[in-house]
């Protein structure tokens, strides 16, 4: 990179030109705001604006351009211009510079009717040198000219930053949406414990068949067969395996409420946005929120199924001992499954 010194040599060339440019006068001293004459969506990065002015001259392979304004003839002052500055070893263009972002204000100068505005990244080197040798070439530093570009670069990073929010509005409102469909589709309606209540009620029939046997030899049908049926087979299916399908139940209802809240919310910013719902955003809440409400039913009629096998396993063990194996059955029966809300 060359330094300071010897940029400012090399750009001291061009101060001649640039003071031969004259045109029409710009009020209040603010340069006009022009598109480039070979406009880029990569001009300032990442499709902004193009960059300011009648003209611009950029450096090749790096971020410093002038911006020239106020010219009666921008094409051909801003070729005159890359081609002054090129003199040097360095080569400046008038094609867009490919530099991504906004390229910080350096210096704004005047002469006559004619404003540039220089830009450049980083230590700056090439701006500020270019800078320098307009001032000493005569040209005078312009307050206003320099104050309006930099407000027209906060308005731009304002509305890259207002279009970076809504961009990301609609994706976590999409991706709500998606969430919620997807689950709308895998909907089984609590297929888990409605499994349990056919388990629990096969193996309460078992025991009924079990229990056909009556006492058997030393109490051993009572206390180990039907007892066992009781408390470790239809008692194992409602208090373990429903148990924690019932949880799960719980959770899985819990989690869409989530999504569906999670949406909602994402509708709200996009309406605080001032941007339209989602298409097909209030189908899918309806079909969550009955869903949810079809599997609190569902959970809850099961629940009650498993429990009534419960007592009657508990039941039908208990009363069956006679005589000597009296009172040989489980007792008392255990505290059920609760509701789901």
């Amino acid at each position: 990179m060359r330094t300071g010194v010897a940029a400012a040599a090399v750009l001291a060339t061009s101060s001649l030109l640039l003071a031969a440019c004259a045109s029409t006068p710009i009020p209040g001293g603010v340069p006009a705001a022009h598109t480039s004459p070979t406009p880029s969506p990569s001009a300032s990065g990442g499709g902004q604006a193009a960059a300011g002015g009648d003209c611009v001259v950029s450096l090749y392979g790096h971020a410093a351009r002038a911006e020239v304004s106020g010219v009666s003839n921008p094409a051909d002052e801003c070729t005159r211009l890359a081609k002054s500055l090129s003199s040097g070893g360095e080569f400046w263009t008038t094609q867009a510079s490919d530099v991504q972002g906004v390229v910080p204000v350096v210096c704004a100068v005047r002469k006559d009717n004619e404003v540039v505005v220089v830009r450049d990244n980083n230590s700056q080197i090439y701006g500020q040198s270019l800078c320098s040798t307009l001032l000493q070439s005569g040209w005078t530093e312009d307050a206003t000219a320099e104050q309006g570009a930099q407000q027209q670069d906060q308005a731009t990073a304002q509305a890259s930053a207002q279009a970076s929010a809504l961009a990301a509005d609609q994706s976590n409102a999409q991706d709500a949406l998606s969430g919620i469909q997807s689950t709308n589709e895998s909907f089984t309606n609590a297929k888990a414990v409605r499994d349990d209540v056919q388990t629990a009620d096969d193996d309460l029939a078992n025991e009924r068949v079990d229990a056909k046997g009556g006492n058997g030899d030393s109490c051993y049908n009572v206390e180990n067969v039907v007892g066992y049926d009781a408390e470790n087979v239809v008692g194992y299916d409602v208090l373990n395996s429903a148990s924690y399908d019932v949880d799960q139940e719980q959770q899985a209802i819990q989690d869409i409420r989530t999504q569906i809240a999670a949406l909602k919310e994402a509708e709200a910013a996009l309406t605080a946005a001032g941007l339209p719902a989602l298409t097909g955003s209030s189908a899918a809440i309806s079909k969550a929120e009955a869903n949810n409400a079809r599997a609190v039913a569902t959970t809850n009629k099961a629940i009650d199924q498993l429990n009534a096998d419960l007592r009657t396993a508990y039941r039908i063990a208990n009363n069956l001992g006679t005589g000597d194996c009296a009172d040989s059955g489980p007792g008392q029966v255990p505290d059920g499954l609760s509701h789901i809300s």
